[in-house]
Order: structure tokens, then C-alpha cells, then sequence
């Protein structure tokens, strides 16, 4: 069972809500509660783990700040705790997916063919010739656009994937999965921007408002630069960790 460390001294007594916060952390890690699945009612909880509702509430505040709980207004209190999430850096995932707070549940692609611009020239390390697939990618939750990408890849090194790109799904697994899965190390870099019109158009933001903006440039096992991929992230329901 998981367990949190508490240290409780005479002087300074532990509130109240510490112990069912733990308890509730714990219950969360070790899958009694399910991520994606809704908490029982307050009177439930407070039942349960018999302690009073104003105590509850304060053990469930701190859990939405940690972003292990996520309240839905008329809709109830929701598990995102999800331990098959990983960090972006040190195992090589799709933040867009990997690190959302609640299932991204569509995925609207368009994309195209064309020459690199000079940047991803420069940063995959490829020629002004070539020709790369330029994908553009919106991802929803529940009907919102949470996060956006723009994905370039060499067309020279699809052929490695055993990619049929005619075929329904298959671009959506290129470049969303495959990519990341064949990458050997990757070169990252992360800011907080304020929105823009090419980000306003795509996202469920306001112009101005900040968003999390990761640049992610793959690279292969002979340092073949496999892609360069441009996240937008509305920072409301991502939860990025990064493990140095």
C-alpha cells in the first residue's frame, strides 16, 4: 500500500484534514479508486472515512491542487491520478497525450507535403530538397480543444515505420505514437507563452493568456533527425513533470 510520511509534533498538532488526505492519496495510488472514475458523494466519503464533510472538503482541496482529483461543475469530483503517466523527459511521449488531466478523446489531423523551412532544416538536420510530411493537429476533450500540435517529419524516413498513410488511422499512429516510440534521444525545450492568433485559432483561449509551449525535435539512433513536433498546451488540463 502506498504510504506518505507524517510527522506530527506536540507544539505544532497536524490539522485535521492531513490524515484523510492521506488516506484518500493512498486509497487514489492504490487503485481503489480508478483513474477516469468518479468519487462518491461527500456524505459517502465523510462516512466512510468518518470524519465530518468541512473536513473532507479541505482533504479534497489540497487533492485537486495536486492535481490527483478534478471537480466538475454538476457533474461530480473525478479520479486524474493516472500512474501510466510518464514524464515527457526520460522516456520519449506524446505530452499532448501522455500528460493531459483528462482523456484526449478526438483528434482532428490535416497534413500535407512539402520542402522544410529553414528552421527544421536546421534542427533535423536535413536538406533544403527534401521533402517533409507537415502535420497539423488539434486535440479535444469532452468538445474542448485542449492542445495543439505541428508536426514535421522527412518523408525519406516513413518508409522505416511500415506506415500505409492511405489507411484510415495510420497517420494519426504515425505521428502521434511511432515517432516517439522510435526515438532514441530527443532535444526539448519548454516556455510559457502568451497565446497568439495561430494559437487563439486553434485552442479554447483567449488572446494573451498564457499557455505551455514545448518544442520537442526526436532524433534516431544514428541521430537522424526523425521529427520536429511543436506543442501547444492549455495549461488548465495538462500536468507536465519532467525527471532530470
Amino acid at each position: 500500500m502506498a504510504q506518505r510520511l507524517v510527522t506530527q509534533t506536540d507544539d505544532n498538532p497536524i490539522p485535521s484534514y492531513v490524515p484523510i488526505y492521506d488516506r484518500l492519496y493512498a486509497d487514489i495510488v492504490d487503485g481503489v479508486y480508478p483513474a477516469g472514475t468518479q468519487l462518491p458523494g461527500e456524505a459517502a466519503l465523510a462516512e466512510k472515512y468518518g470524519v465530518s464533510r468541512n473536513t473532507l472538503r479541505q482533504a479534497l482541496t489540497i487533492l485537486n491542487e495536486d492535481r490527483m482529483i478534478r471537480k466538475k461543475q454538476g457533474k461530480g469530483t473525478f479520479i486524474t491520478y493516472d500512474p501510466s503517466r510518464r514524464s515527457v523527459l526520460g522516456c520519449h511521449v506524446n505530452p499532448v497525450l501522455d500528460c493531459a488531466l483528462q482523456a484526449v478523446d478526438e483528434i482532428k489531423m490535416s497534413y500535407n507535403y512539402g520542402p522544410p523551412t529553414e528552421v527544421a532544416q536546421q534542427k533535423l538536420g536535413i536538406r533544403a530538397s527534401d521533402i517533409v510530411m507537415a502535420s497539423d493537429n488539434l486535440y479535444c476533450s469532452e468538445g474542448l480543444a485542449v492542445g495543439y500540435s505541428f508536426v514535421q517529419i522527412p518523408v525519406r524516413y516513413i518508409s522505416a515505420f511500415n506506415i500505409d498513410l492511405n489507411r484510415q488511422g495510420q497517420a494519426d499512429e504515425l505521428v502521434n505514437r511511432r515517432i516517439f516510440e522510435a526515438a532514441a534521444k530527443a532535444r526539448i525545450s519548454v516556455k510559457v507563452v502568451a497565446a497568439e492568433e495561430n494559437v487563439t485559432g486553434h485552442l479554447s483561449v483567449q488572446p494573451g493568456q498564457p499557455v505551455l509551449y514545448i518544442e520537442d525535435v526526436l532524433f534516431g539512433r544514428e541521430s537522424a533527425g526523425l521529427a520536429r513536433c511543436k506543442f501547444y498546451l492549455n495549461p488548465a488540463f495538462y500536468d507536465v513533470e519532467f525527471v532530470l
